[in-house]
C-alpha cells in the first residue's frame, strides 16, 4: 500500500503546484487609490532584448484591457485618471510536453514591472512573476494564458488596494 501512496502523493503534489503567480503593488507613500479607479493602458514594452514569433506586447496589452474591462476599471485617453506602463521583463514561451516530462524543464515564465502613474507621477510598482514549471495537457497554450494570470495578479493587487480604504 505504501509503495502506491507515496508516489501518488508526489504526482498529485507536482500537478496541482505547477502553475504560481506572485507579485507585489507598491504604493507611493500616502498614496490611496479613490474607488474604481479609471486606468488607461498607456505603454507595454519588450525589454527582454529578444524578438518572439509572438507579439508579446499586444498579448499583455489585450490582457490588461480584457481584465480592466472586466472590471469596470478601464478609459482610455484624456478620461483617463491613471496610466498604467508594463515592461515585459523575461518571457519564455515554454512546452506543455517537456513540462509532463520532466517538471520545471519546458516552463512557460512571464515576468514583468509595471507602473502607475497619476499627472506623470509614479504611484505605485507591481513586480509580477508568473511561471508554470509542471504539467502536461491541460497546460497547453500556457504561452498566451500567461499573459491573463498576470494581468488578474495586477488587477487583483490594485482592486485589493483600494478596497482597503
Amino acid at each position: 500500500m505504501k509503495k502506491i501512496v507515496f508516489p501518488s502523493m508526489i504526482l498529485f503534489i507536482i500537478l496541482f503546484t505547477g502553475c504560481s503567480t506572485k507579485g507585489s503593488l507598491v504604493l507611493k507613500e500616502g498614496y490611496k487609490f479613490e474607488n474604481n479607479p479609471k486606468i488607461n493602458v498607456d505603454k507595454i514594452t519588450n525589454d527582454t532584448s529578444k524578438v518572439y514569433e509572438h507579439n508579446i506586447e499586444e498579448f499583455m496589452k489585450e490582457a490588461l484591457f480584457e481584465e480592466l474591462k472586466n472590471n469596470e476599471l478601464l478609459v482610455s485617453g484624456n478620461e483617463a485618471k491613471i496610466d498604467l506602463q508594463v515592461s515585459i521583463l523575461d518571457y519564455q514561451e515554454g512546452n506543455a510536453f517537456k513540462r509532463w516530462l520532466l517538471p520545471g524543464w519546458g516552463a512557460t515564465v512571464l515576468k514583468v514591472e509595471a507602473t502607475l502613474k497619476e499627472n506623470n507621477d509614479v504611484i505605485a510598482t507591481s513586480k509580477i512573476d508568473s511561471n508554470i514549471a509542471a504539467g502536461g495537457g491541460y497546460t497547453i497554450g500556457a504561452w498566451k494564458y500567461v499573459y491573463t494570470g498576470v494581468a488578474k495578479k495586477l488587477i487583483s493587487d490594485i482592486k485589493e488596494e483600494y478596497a482597503k480604504k
